[in-house]
């Protein structure tokens, strides 16, 4: 069926300056006749100025925007009530610190048309605001979102390939066949646990769900000065080692060694590290870099632990 209308959605909590960049680049979408935008902004219980921003744009906007409040705190929460909101055939994501590049609606489009796709997920490149800091390796660049499977559109197959809401499209009749975003997942207020994107991706395709990379449909993650900040990467470690260990699929040996073993491996090896830059003359920068490893392999056993015991309260489910 081919595509005519299209929400794109932006799912924002407090986050009221960056939300005008990013309406900004959705007012301005350019498409080709027959193809309807709307725009939807989920506020999930933001005490800044969100309202107001969104509601200037619907006075200059030519395409229509509606602001839609999420009482339930969760990101998952946000997104599912996009897509119950949701107007168009097609419910296109992006964050609200993002912008969208003026043809990513039309290459959506276009994809979806082309493909009889359920899901289309696009490029995501770092847009720096702010100088990359000596102590961020290549290995630490998990919390610069940014996402590339290449100059090709493809259909993906693997779960190594799960896209990131930042810059993803699911046909809305697709969900009402595969399932919703797993409200028991995703960030909470200012808590990074996550893995609610990872799921539906991995989810939908499980099902049989036709999954395009679509390279021209792309949009540009700001990296500010909070971004790169060492409070912000070690919060992010943290909680991305209880998501991980959370969504860990289970193995009937987990009752003996708790964690997969070759685990265990890199939890000793982080422990060294971190003991041994803080034993000997080791530079700051390496100090830090050992610390969010730790850090990150820390929390993964702590989690599992909280599952090894059956606990309903574990550290991931704590996160707020």
């Amino acid at each position: 069926m081919k595509i005519a209308t299209v929400t794109a959605v932006v799912c924002t909590y407090n986050r009221c300056t960056s939300l005008q960049d990013t309406l900004h680049s959705l007012v301005t979408q350019r498409v080709s006749p027959g193809v309807a935008l709307d725009i939807l902004v989920i506020d999930n219980n933001s005490t800044d100025e969100t309202k107001q921003v969104v509601d200037r744009w619907t006075t200059q906007s030519a395409w229509p925007v509606r602001y839609v409040v999420e009482p339930s705190q969760g990101i998952a929460y946000a997104r599912n009530r996009g897509l119950l909101s949701a107007q168009g055939d097609i419910v296109a994501y992006i964050d609200d610190d993002a912008i969208a590049d003026p043809r990513w609606i039309e290459s959506l489009v276009a994809c979806f048309n082309a493909t009889d796709a359920d899901m289309v997920g696009g490029k995501i490149a770092p847009l720096w605001l702010t100088a990359r800091p000596g102590w961020l390796a290549d290995d630490l660049m998990g919390p610069i979102t940014a996402f590339d499977l290449g100059s090709a559109r493809r259909q993906c197959t693997k779960t190594q390939e799960a896209f990131l809401t930042t810059n993803c499209a699911l046909r809305r009749a697709s969900a009402t066949r595969f399932g919703i975003f797993d409200v028991t997942l995703g960030r909470r207020g200012t808590r990074w646990v996550g893995g609610e994107d990872f799921e539906l991706f991995i989810r939908w395709l499980k099902q049989g769900a036709t999954i395009v990379y679509e390279p021209t449909a792309r949009v540009q993650h700001k990296i500010g000065p909070e971004r790169v900040s060492p409070h912000f990467y070690r919060r992010w470690f943290e909680d991305v080692g209880y998501t991980q260990a959370h969504q860990l699929d289970w193995k009937w040996h987990y009752r003996l060694s708790i964690v997969p073993v070759w685990r265990w491996k890199k939890l000793t090896e982080a422990a060294v590290n971190y003991l041994r830059t803080r034993a000997g003359r080791s530079t700051d920068e390496l100090k830090l870099q050992a610390e969010l490893w730790w850090l990150f392999q820390r929390s993964f056993l702590k989690e599992r632990i909280d599952h090894w015991f059956g606990k309903r309260a574990c550290h991931f489910a704590d996160a707020t």
